[in-house]
């Protein structure tokens, strides 16, 4: 697993990783149909790949160090591709900086100077969403950063933005601390907060390996019936199958194909 966003204007810093002591248990959360779930998984391996490729590509262009006034980034999807815009000036009225096309395998294009003096209204609320989702997190912080992915909400006018847990250990595989919230359309007003685990965990990767093969991780979900997106884009993120223990089933998680697993079967 690659090194998720490092540079301070590329991942969110949280406070330090902890659960409240009295936190409350987690809710039911909305789980989709699953061939939804494996698509919004995809997008968001997609677009955390965009944003991870075009950090690397912005920091090589300017010695390794993020460029002066950075204060965020924002991606919007062009065709099959990905549009990384890298944000300057102020928070309340972000403007454009630079802009790194990722296409649809991951290969990041030249780091551009970006035009315009304000960022289009239909992108800065983009950038609303993801800060207003941020200030709204909760108790469990399982990272002391995370990763931001801002989707279109198919189901309203809104967004919906994802609190990533991240690490910076190639082997540390974080099943646990993601969040999911529903962003207003202005990007201004959190309307839901859902915490998409119980708890905790870190899985080491290097245990998806026995005998040489590839078995996957193994890992359960009490805040829904079924594996959630987050298990799509970790799967994806580390190309390893991951079996999730849910709604009383086992299931197999391998990239954006979620299946029923066949326990009855003797081995």
């Amino acid at each position: 697993m690659r090194l998720l966003l490092m540079s301070l204007f590329a991942a969110l810093s949280l406070a330090p990783a902890a659960q409240a002591a009295d936190d409350a248990p987690p809710t039911q959360v909305e789980a989709w149909p699953l061939t939804q779930t494996g698509a919004v998984g995809s997008s968001i391996f997609l677009q955390d790949r965009a944003a991870a490729r075009a950090t690397d590509a912005l920091l090589a262009r300017f010695g390794g160090k993020p460029p002066e006034g950075l204060i965020g980034w924002i991606v919007v999807p062009n065709g099959e591709d990905q549009l990384v815009r890298f944000l300057l000036g102020d928070p309340a009225a972000p403007r454009p900086g630079y802009d790194i096309l990722v296409d649809k395998n991951g290969r990041a294009g030249a780091v551009i100077e970006a035009t315009g003096a304000a960022l289009p209204d239909d992108q800065a609320v983009r950038y609303f969403a993801r800060n207003t989702a941020a200030s709204g997190i909760g108790a469990l912080r399982c990272a002391a950063r995370y990763n931001a992915v801002v989707l279109d909400d198919t189901d309203s006018d809104g967004w919906l933005v994802w609190l990533l847990a991240s690490t910076t250990d190639a082997n540390k595989v974080p099943m646990g601390g993601h969040y999911r919230f529903h962003v207003s359309a202005d990007g201004r007003t959190l309307e839901k907060r859902e915490q998409l685990s119980g708890g905790c965990l870190d899985l080491d990767r290097r245990q998806a390996q026995q005998g040489g093969q590839t078995v996957g991780l193994m890992t359960n979900v009490i805040v829904a019936p079924q594996p959630l997106e987050v298990h799509v884009f970790l799967s994806l993120l580390n190309r390893l199958p991951i079996y999730v223990a849910a709604g009383d089933k086992l299931w197999s998680v391998q990239g954006a194909l979620i299946r029923e697993v066949d326990t009855s079967k003797k081995r």
